[in-house]
């Protein structure tokens, strides 16, 4: 009996000892990881820019979000209508930003801060950005905003 307690003591000490010393390297992105944050990067810009055209590639036709205060929005309610200016930008910018790939799958998740405060303060951001690489790119194909609640 206390030889069998004496082994497992023994190689608990053992393992958890190993174990404490393994540290966690911080592995450079990869190609991949760096052109799915590119294409993150380059949403936020189309998107306070308006830029139809950019958004229009970046964004899936079969695109499904939900805006900050819950509302279901596709491709067609992000894009803004031709000949429309001002207003309908998220205009953030995007911090603590993580990247996992999942094969053909990205998963971007990060925080979103309000570039402008006018005509009244708005929330910090926490988002989540999921991109498909289709015909060699990445597109965006679903997104979640939610606003950071103020204490």
């Amino acid at each position: 009996m206390y030889k069998a307690l004496l082994v497992i003591t023994l190689l608990t000490v053992t393992l958890t000892a190993t174990f404490s010393q393994t540290t966690t390297k911080t592995a450079a992105p990869n190609g991949a990881e760096q052109a799915v944050l590119q294409a993150t990067q380059d949403w936020l810009d189309a998107d306070e820019r308006q830029d139809r055209a950019a958004l229009d590639k970046l964004i899936a036709d079969d695109f499904v979000g939900t805006a900050p205060r819950g509302r279901a929005v596709s491709k067609r309610d992000i894009i803004p209508e031709e000949g429309t200016t001002g207003g309908h930008g998220l205009s953030i910018s995007a911090q603590d930003i993580k990247v996992r790939i999942l094969g053909d799958t990205a998963i971007v998740v990060g925080r979103g801060i309000p570039k402008t405060q006018q005509p009244e303060p708005r929330p910090d951001l926490r988002f989540t950005v999921v991109f498909a690489k289709r015909a060699d790119r990445w597109q965006m194909v679903a997104a979640h905003l939610s606003p950071i609640a103020t204490n």
